[in-house]
């Protein structure tokens, strides 16, 4: 009987204790539950969380490009285009205000640009702004150095407790704690960067950090199109300035050389008691005048020339042949050889005043008693050949004037090519030949 009583002792015990033991691995369960569930909590949170941080930066980056977008439509002003951009960071960053600086190509130089303070866009120009923002070395801000060693943003955390720098009590004076530095970037090189302002001390999350380089990519876009725009404008001022001089040159120029050769013409026949010699020569003096005068007012407004728009090019190259050789001993020939096609008006605006160039300075230089032009059209090209049998001259030689140039300048405009060949003494041959694939689409008269 005993020990019936002592196994069943024992058994109670060992229920006892499998009964303790599930107890503790039920209160285990639940804890890890519990643990489970509020990391699964904490994840959703952390998921949530990087998706809304993700889903800012979109919306920020898509704002910005729209922002800089319509700027580029609508702004004539390229500095207008950075304006816009510099405020859509200041907006996006919820940021008190920023500025750009640039690397100076020539003295390596940080070079203050831009800035939107109150709502105001300033430049250098600005004497206040000049006078606290001078020009310094990379080195002379820590984050400069930083970022053009590793190309990544860098951040001022309290400008209250920091170094000094040139433009730091106008920047306390507005309450700003907070400065992130920002590269801007051409090519994966930094050429300058873009100072982000708070008034509260700021850390920044890493989507907050790529919000800001892709401003200030834009930043940089903005500013790379402000240059391209300026040098345009310059290329366009002297192409215009260009333009004008040879069509002066074309027009008053060789307008005043027709009016000498007659008038000196009409001298030595008024010599000889040749009087209607001399009333001929009279004549032909006024109209080239005349004619001058209206090419001259024509050009300022940049019209074709008048004779253009009342003959074809052929007819209009054989009447200024016979013109310009009236009253002279030079024997003449003009010929046109295949099918005339319809060229751009600029086309025949030139080709008109390159033989006007050509023989003008014939008649005025080289002697000759037999003048020979064509006008040859095929099927790739249309060429403008000139022979004389003058004195010739050295087409290495350096003139004064812009006749030369002014040809060489016109035909490389269309694409063509200029061949002079001439020895003293032996005459001289001038060829334009034009590509007639170059002429694309003829514009319509």
């Amino acid at each position: 009987m005993q020990t019936n009583f002592d196994e069943d002792l024992v058994a109670a015990r060992q229920v006892e204790t499998l009964r303790l033991e599930l107890d503790y691995c039920q209160r285990e369960l639940r804890e890890c539950h519990t643990q489970l569930t509020q990391v699964t909590i904490e994840a959703h949170k952390q998921a949530a969380e990087a998706l809304e941080a993700s889903e800012q930066l979109a919306r920020g980056q898509a704002e910005a490009l729209t922002v800089a977008l319509d700027a580029l439509a609508t702004e004539t002003n390229p500095d207008r285009i950075v304006e816009h951009v510099l405020r859509t960071v200041i907006a996006q960053l919820e940021a008190d205000s920023d500025s750009v600086w640039l690397k100076d190509a020539a003295s390596g130089l940080m070079v203050f640009k831009f800035g939107l303070e109150d709502g105001r866009f300033k430049t250098k120009t600005e004497a206040m702004i000049a006078l606290i923002t001078p020009s310094l070395p990379m080195q002379a801000l820590d984050p400069w150095r930083e970022i053009f060693h590793t190309g990544k943003p860098s951040v001022m955390e309290d400008i209250r407790e920091g170094p000094e720098f040139p433009w730091r009590t106008h920047v306390l004076a507005r309450g700003v704690v907070t400065i992130l530095w920002v590269p801007m970037l051409i090519a994966s090189k930094v050429e300058g960067v873009i100072g982000v302002r708070f008034t509260q001390k700021r850390a920044f999350r890493p989507e907050e950090l790529e919000l800001a380089q892709s401003l200030a990519n834009l930043a940089m876009l903005a500013i790379q199109l402000a240059r391209l725009s300026a040098q345009s404008r310059q290329t366009a001022i002297i192409e215009e300035r260009n333009r004008m001089a040879r069509d002066i040159h074309d027009t008053l120029a060789q307008g005043f050389t027709g009016v000498i050769m007659h008038m000196e013409a009409a001298e030595e026949a008024m010599s000889r008691r040749r009087a209607e010699v001399v009333s001929g020569h009279l004549r032909s003096a006024g109209e080239i005048a005349r004619d001058g005068l209206r090419e001259a007012r024509r050009s300022v407004r940049a019209l074709r020339p008048l004779v253009l728009e009342e003959k074809k090019l052929p007819e209009a190259l054989g009447e200024l042949v016979k013109k310009l050789t009236a009253g002279t001993a030079v024997r003449t020939k003009f010929a046109l050889q295949g099918v005339p096609q319809e060229l751009p008006l600029e086309w025949d605006s030139n080709i008109l005043r390159i033989e006007q160039e050509v023989l003008t300075n014939i008649l005025r230089h080289s002697r000759a008693t037999e003048l020979d032009v064509q006008l040859v059209f095929d099927a790739t090209e249309v060429r403008l050949n000139i022979r004389d049998n003058g004195c010739g001259f050295d087409p290495a030689g350096k003139y004064e004037g812009f006749g030369l140039r002014g040809m060489a300048e016109r035909v490389e405009s269309m694409g063509g090519q200029l061949c002079i060949q001439s020895t003293n003494g032996g005459g001289a041959a001038i060829s334009v030949v034009l590509p007639l694939a170059a002429s694309a689409k003829p514009e319509k008269p």
